[in-house]
């Protein structure tokens, strides 16, 4: 339980700094990870990871949808960083998928890790916005 808390302790701090410092596409970005993260907790609260989790694999093709909007609308790199990373998050849903005999504990944590990388490349584009006067791109 103390993961959970960790991983929503460094979710708000992300939506904080984009909320702060960030820039409309940077603040889309943490809203996307924290409405994502929200949703996953509500619709699969204690998932087993011995299957494809289904709700989890649906909003984790939303998010990337937002995610690769967000690089549509912008020159700067980071959306392809976070949108790359939430790309690895659906091909571990999929080799799920095709072959049942991965072990829930890897599925898992590949699900769920792979969380960190996008938060803080979010949180360092977020911080790195207004320094780089960055304010090209509108939502």
């Amino acid at each position: 339980m103390w993961a959970v808390a960790i991983y929503y302790a460094v979710l708000l701090g992300t939506v904080a700094v984009a909320m702060r410092r960030g820039g409309p596409l940077e603040r889309w970005a943490a809203y996307t990870a924290l409405i994502a993260s929200v949703c996953s907790t509500l619709v699969s609260p204690v998932p087993e990871w011995t299957n494809i989790e289904l709700n989890i694999f649906v909003i984790d093709l939303i998010v990337l949808g937002s995610f690769w909007y967000i690089a549509f609308k912008t020159d700067r790199f980071w959306p392809y960083w976070i949108t790359g990373w939430q790309l690895i998050a659906i091909f571990g849903h999929l080799q799920k998928l095709m072959f049942s005999e991965i072990l829930a504990r890897p599925y898992s944590l590949l699900s769920i890790y792979i969380s960190y990388p996008i938060l803080f490349v979010i949180m360092y584009a977020a911080g790195s916005a207004k320094r780089n006067g960055d304010m090209r791109a509108t939502a």
